[in-house]
């Protein structure tokens, strides 16, 4: 399962700390052992997007403070990571397939249109930054097919 890629360590520690927290109490809030916190603190890994969520919702740590900036090359699965969700979930709002997710986020199949209002609420970004990621997966895609011709040729 991926993980939140621009999670925050510092930003996370801060967060948990600011509201008296200890790594053994959010280690049991949301379900994961005492050094799986501790290798977050330390940068070693980051949380999945279901354990992502539970830090927000469960402990009410603000994701803005565990995150770091957005990245301009930020794809989709970055925007569906940062907003602690799976695919599933993304795939169960939109009333799609799993499937039709991860060929958006991989760039082999398109964003439909009338899913941008969705994906704008669920990823809490504006539609030009949507727009830019999708963007982002697209060029990603199109470099393997290229490379993949180059080296058959």
């Amino acid at each position: 399962m991926k993980s939140v890629q621009d999670f925050d360590p510092s930003g996370f520690r801060a967060a948990y700390e600011g509201r008296g927290l200890t790594q053994a109490e959010v280690a049991e809030a949301i379900g994961v052992t005492v050094g799986t916190v501790g290798r977050w603190v330390r940068g070693k890994g980051a949380p999945s997007p279901r354990l992502f969520a539970a830090l927000v919702e469960q402990l009410g740590l603000p994701r803005s403070e565990m995150l770091a900036p957005l990245a301009p090359n930020a794809d989709l699965a970055a925007l569906r990571t940062r907003a602690g969700l799976r695919q599933e979930d993304v795939a169960e709002r939109l009333g799609v397939q799993a499937s039709d997710v991860s060929e958006m986020e991989l760039g082999a199949g398109r964003m439909r249109d009338e899913w941008a209002v969705t994906l704008i609420a669920l990823y809490g970004v504006p539609l030009d930054r949507l727009v830019r990621a999708g963007e982002v997966a697209d060029e990603r895609w199109r470099a393997a097919i290229d490379s993949k011709r180059r080296q058959m040729s």
